[in-house]
C-alpha cells in the first residue's frame, strides 16, 4: 500500500516478530533494515527528497502511528474531498472503537516500543549481542544524567543482556562505527532524531557486515531505564499515548505543533494526495 509514493508493508505483528527471530538465528550475511514511519515522518518526505530516499532503503516500512488508519480509510473510498471530509467522524469512530476491525481489514500496527521490547528479550534469551545508539543532547540535563546510568539501569531489567551503548557524537562517529564493526553485535537500535537516525542506520549497516538487523526505535529504551514512563495500556489501546505524555511531562507542550501536524495537516495532505 502506498502513501506519498512510499510503499508500506502490510504485516501482522506476531508473524513479523517470528520472521525476525528466525532471521537473526540464520547463519548468513544477509541484512535487514526496518523503519517505522509515523505521520510526522511521512509529511517530511513531501518536502525532503533525501529523507524519502533514505526511507526507501529500508527492507521493511511498517506503521507506528494510529492516524495512518485514517489515511487507509480515505484512500480506500472513491469519494471526492467534500464527501471524505463529511466521513471523517465515521473514520475517527472506527479508529477509536473498531480498532480490531481496522487491523483485520488493513494491517496490524507495528509499535516500535513493543518490537524493541520483544527483540531485546529474545536477544537476552539467545545470547545475541545488540548495539544501542543514543543522541548527544548536552542541553537536556535529565537526559545526560539518564545516559550516565543507562547501562546500570538497563542491566536491572535485562541482567543477562550483552550490549554496547554509544552516545552518538558527530566528532566521534568514525570511532563508534569502528567499534561496532569489530564487535559481535547483530542488532543495531538507533534512538536518534528524525532523519539522523535513518542516516546512521543505513551508513552503519553498510559498513558493518556483522550486523544483521538495523532499526530505529525512538524513545523505546527510555521506558526500560525509567527516563520516561510509558502510557498505561488504556491510553495505548486508544492511541492516546501523546496525551499521557503531555499530562505527565508538561515540558513537552512544545510538541503540540508536531501533534497538530501529525493529525490535522497529515489528514489534509492525504486528502490532497488522493485527489
Amino acid at each position: 500500500m502506498q502513501i506519498f509514493w512510499l510503499e508500506l508493508n502490510k504485516l501482522k505483528y506476531e508473524d513479523f516478530l517470528n520472521y525476525l527471530k528466525n532471521f537473526l538465528q540464520q547463519e548468513n550475511k544477509e541484512q535487514k533494515i526496518i523503519f517505522t514511519p509515523n505521520p510526522e515522518i511521512l509529511l517530511k518526505t513531501l518536502e525532503d527528497k533525501e529523507f524519502k530516499d533514505l526511507l526507501q532503503k529500508a527492507d521493511f516500512l511498517t506503521i507506528d502511528g494510529i492516524w495512518i488508519y485514517i489515511w487507509a480509510q480515505i484512500l480506500e473510498n472513491k469519494k471526492n474531498i467534500f464527501f471524505e471530509i463529511l466521513l471523517l467522524p465515521y473514520y475517527f469512530f472506527n479508529l477509536f472503537f473498531r480498532r480490531k476491525y481496522l487491523y483485520k481489514k488493513y494491517w496490524e500496527r507495528i509499535c516500535g516500543s513493543d518490537l524493541t521490547n520483544d527483540l531485546v528479550k529474545f536477544s537476552e534469551k539467545n545470547n545475541i549481542k545488540i548495539t544501542i545508539l543514543d543522541p548527544y543532547y548536552p542541553l537536556d540535563l535529565k537526559k545526560v544524567e539518564a545516559q550516565k546510568n543507562f547501562r546500570k539501569n538497563l542491566k536491572k531489567v535485562f541482567p543477562n543482556l550483552d550490549f554496547d551503548f554509544f552516545i552518538y557524537k558527530k566528532e566521534e562517529k568514525e570511532e563508534i562505527i569502528k567499534k561496532i564493526c569489530s564487535s559481535k553485535s547483530k542488532i543495531l537500535f538507533a534512538t536518534l532524531w528524525m532523519k539522523s537516525q535513518e542516516k546512521a542506520v543505513v551508513e552503519i549497516m553498510k559498513k558493518c557486515p556483522n550486523l544483521k538487523l538495523g532499526l530505529w526505535v525512538g524513545s523505546s529504551f527510555d521506558y526500560f531505564v525509567w527516563f520516561q514512563k510509558r502510557a498505561p495500556k488504556i491510553f495505548r489501546s486508544l492511541g492516546l499515548e501523546w496525551l499521557y505524555r503531555l499530562i505527565t511531562w508538561p515540558q513537552k507542550l512544545k510538541r503540540l505543533k508536531r501533534l497538530y501536524n501529525a493529525i490535522f495537516v497529515f489528514i489534509w495532505k492525504v486528502l490532497v494526495y488522493k485527489k
